[in-house]
C-alpha cells in the first residue's frame, strides 16, 4: 500500500505535462510543424472537453517534444 501512495504522489508531485493531457500533447506536437499555444490549446479542448491548458504545461511539452 505503501508503494501505491508513492507512486500518487509522484503523479500528483511530478513536475512537468500534466499527466492528464500527456498523450494529447505529444500527439499534437508530431502531427505540427509549427507548434503554437493556440493550436494546442484548440487540439487539447477537442479530446479533453473542459480542460484549459496552461502555458507552464505548453512549454514543458515544447522542451520534451521538440528536441
Amino acid at each position: 500500500m505503501e508503494n501505491l501512495k508513492q507512486y500518487e504522489q509522484f503523479l500528483f508531485e511530478k513536475e512537468g505535462i500534466s499527466p492528464a493531457i500527456y498523450k494529447e500533447l505529444e500527439s499534437y506536437f508530431k502531427s505540427t510543424s509549427k507548434p503554437t499555444m493556440t493550436g494546442a490549446q484548440g487540439y487539447i479542448s477537442k479530446h479533453k472537453k473542459g480542460w484549459k491548458l496552461s502555458e507552464e504545461d505548453f512549454k514543458e511539452a515544447k522542451k520534451e517534444f521538440k528536441k
